[in-house]
């Protein structure tokens, strides 16, 4: 009865022993490590037209390369020079039927005016020239009077089709000229800054 007795046990346990390895294993707790979060800046505009070629801030670098002084032209007349102004388009995609002009403003955060002169000045400083400026001259090689709101501008109508809007070309020119008494001038660098608006009708 006794060895009956055992064996009934003996058997007891095995088979609970079996049933709790036959149950699944229990998943381990996840542990949790550092939190953070993502931000997302920008601005939504609604302008009517953007300028191809100009970087997020908008910005349009010129490359006027390595300028002669002998060969500059005045800022009275930019055209006696030998060197011929440099000429280049600024893109404009719009929406359609828009008209724009750009608006050239160089005193207000550009590198200003040449005193008494209807060209942009230098930005100063150490190794700029000087009494030399940038005379710009619109696609008829004719002198943009930068000191005139009114006339400090340059425009174009707009020649899209369809519906997807359409691009204006506006077409200018800029010159290294020199701005004082002959033989003034010094050479440096020829860098300047000249701040634009595009104004839509």
């Amino acid at each position: 009865m006794k060895k009956f007795s055992l064996a009934l046990i003996a058997v007891s346990v095995i088979a609970a022993s079996s049933s709790a390895f036959a149950e699944d294993p229990v998943a381990p707790t996840p542990t949790l490590g550092g939190s953070g979060k993502i931000t997302f800046t920008g601005v939504i505009n609604n302008d009517a037209c953007s300028v191809d070629g100009a970087n997020s801030d908008r910005v349009i670098s010129v490359d006027m390369g390595s300028v002669s002084i002998k060969d500059m032209g005045t800022a009275e007349n930019p055209a006696s020079g030998r060197v011929t102004a440099k000429d280049f388009n600024l893109n404009v995609n719009c929406n359609l039927g828009t008209k724009v002009a750009m608006i050239f403003d160089a005193n207000s955060g550009g590198s200003g005016l040449v005193t008494g002169k209807k060209v942009l000045a230098l930005t100063p400083g150490n190794g700029s020239a000087s009494n030399v400026g940038i005379a710009l001259l619109d696609s008829k090689g004719a002198l943009i009077d930068l000191s005139s709101p009114a006339s400090a501008r340059i425009e174009s109508s707009m020649h899209g089709q369809g519906t997807e809007g359409g691009d204006a070309t506006l077409s200018f020119a800029a010159a290294y000229v020199t701005t004082g008494a002959a033989g003034a001038s010094t050479a440096g660098r020829g860098d300047a800054t000249l701040p634009f608006i595009l104004q839509y009708e």
